[in-house]
């Protein structure tokens, strides 16, 4: 019985990670090419730890019209680079800096297949191979890259940072659609039942501690007698 209170804590230590979990993705539901997070179980059968990983499927792939909107199809990264960082999304929502060159949302700069993709306007082309041409001139070629071993710690607001470049592989099966964004696939109705769940689960470990609680100081006031 002594490892009744430890049973509960860890489950309801679990619990209350699938509660932060959820909180990500309900707060990223709206945010362009998130993907969700969700449990990776234990491979451990006596363990009731869990991991966090990311549903890697494709989100729902929405028209803009804008010519600097892109949405990725199949598993592949846009890149990023400022320095030595880099980033890796599925957001594809570019624009350009004052010296034109193709930048994200963090003012990082689209990495193509020979480095910083530059242009004079954005009327541009992007094919699906991520050829990019200018009045039928080809001016750089967007770059994908695969992130299969990606830790749920280093994704935040839809993106895997790293302070140094680290070494990836190029996705050439991927494509690239202009005027498109992907959306996030966090299903809301899910997460939802997830939560209710989750903290019906806590009030079931509470009440179980309780009554457990009271079992011992029972116990113990026998004993004295």
């Amino acid at each position: 019985m002594d490892k009744i209170p430890e049973i509960v804590a860890t489950s309801i230590s679990k619990n209350i990670e699938d509660v932060s979990r959820i909180s990500t993705n309900t707060q990223n539901v709206n945010t362009v090419g998130f993907k969700a997070l969700v449990d990776t179980p234990s491979s451990d059968s006596s363990s009731m730890s869990v991991g966090k990983s990311l549903d890697l499927s494709q989100g729902e792939l929405r028209q803009t019209g804008r010519t600097l909107d892109l949405a990725v199809q199949g598993d592949g990264w846009l890149i990023f680079r400022k320095g030595n960082a880099i980033t890796l999304t599925r957001n594809g929502q570019l624009q350009l800096d004052s010296r034109g060159f193709i930048t994200g949302n963090n003012g990082y700069r689209l990495q193509g297949i020979d480095g910083d993709i530059q242009l004079e306007s954005t009327f541009v082309k992007i094919q699906r191979d991520g050829r990019v041409s200018f009045d039928e001139r080809d001016v750089g070629q967007i770059l994908l890259v695969k992130a299969s071993d990606i830790s749920a710690e280093q994704y935040q607001s839809g993106n895997i940072h790293f302070e140094r470049a680290p070494r990836l592989d190029v996705d050439e099966a991927s494509r690239l659609l202009q005027g498109y964004l992907e959306q996030s696939n966090v299903d809301p109705s899910t997460e939802v039942i997830d939560l209710m769940s989750a903290n019906r689960h806590i009030q079931t470990m509470q009440k179980s501690l309780a009554a457990y609680d009271q079992v011992i100081k029972k116990a113990i006031s026998e004993l004295g007698k």
